[in-house]
């Protein structure tokens, strides 16, 4: 599935063979991310500077265990190009995606691929935090500001357009920094499991927001570079903007504390274990 306005270049590209664009990664003009699984950009033709950004679907959780990287059944790709369309079109910031590609494989199985146009100047929520750790403590204090009061706006407007997001999370944030004194661009990408709604309940808004907090707690217990005082700024801001779900926030705390205390056991049982980092949000 091909977005006109870019398939003669997505062709010229060699979008029919995604694997093999993935292998040449390490080619001169290929840059190389990191997200669940590598991500390459690639220039999409030699004047404009417009790059496009390789990404092999890959599965989370447990499942991943038995298979990463093929799925069975569905249309996974194509579904999420079509969600992806729609969120363009109700006005959120994220990554535009311009292919999808699946390659089938015997019987029901396929492997799933996306083309998204790159995103200059980003850098997810962790690294921007991580980068923060070598400056002084007042170049931190006002790189910071307005950052998590700008996320929580992101946040209300996805929810206002009625988007859940199922997999909300630090490493799902993207940050474009711009002039100075000023609040940075903030993207949401990663809508591959997303709900599209009308509107959502005071419910749904909420658990979207616990989704994400989640994921600050667990990056505290590998880096601890994401402070307690900025997660309280954050939610604030957030909840100011949304009412209704402020309302239920004591309730869901209490749900919320007992969950937490079972992953942080989890989590702080891996960290000793394993050694690792924030990559494992």
């Amino acid at each position: 599935m091909l977005k006109n306005e870019y398939k003669p270049r997505l062709l010229s590209l060699g979008v029919l063979n995604p694997r093999e664009l993935l292998a040449r990664s390490t080619d001169a003009g290929h840059k190389r991310f990191t997200g669940r699984g590598p991500l390459s950009s690639l220039p999409l033709g030699e004047t404009d500077g417009m790059r496009v950004v390789v990404k092999q679907c890959l599965r989370g959780g447990l499942i991943r265990c038995l298979s990463s990287d093929i799925f069975c059944g569905g249309n996974r790709p194509f579904d999420e190009m079509c969600a992806n369309l729609a969120i363009v079109e109700r006005g959120i910031k994220t990554a535009e995606i311009i292919a999808a590609v699946k390659e089938t494989l015997p019987g029901p199985f396929y492997r799933a691929y996306l083309f998204s146009l790159e995103l200059s100047g980003c850098v997810d929520l962790t690294s921007y935090l991580n980068l923060l750790r070598e400056k002084s403590p007042d170049q931190r204090f006002r790189a910071k500001a307005g950052i998590f009061e700008a996320v929580a706006h992101a946040f209300t407007a996805m929810h206002r357009s009625g988007i859940y997001h199922r997999d909300l999370h630090l490493k799902n944030v993207l940050l474009r920094q711009g002039a100075a004194q000023k609040a940075p661009e903030v993207f949401i990408i990663d809508f591959d499991r997303a709900v599209l709604k009308a509107r959502l309940s005071p419910g749904e808004k909420l658990n979207n927001l616990m989704r994400f907090n989640r994921s600050i707690e667990k990056y505290r217990v590998f880096s601890g570079a994401f402070t307690r005082g900025g997660q309280m700024k954050l939610c604030r801001a957030y909840l100011a903007e949304n009412d209704d779900a402020a309302r239920l926030l004591p309730g869901a705390l209490r749900r919320y504390r007992v969950m937490m205390k079972l992953r942080r056991l989890k989590w702080d049982f891996r960290a000793r274990t394993t050694g690792k980092g924030a990559g494992l949000i």
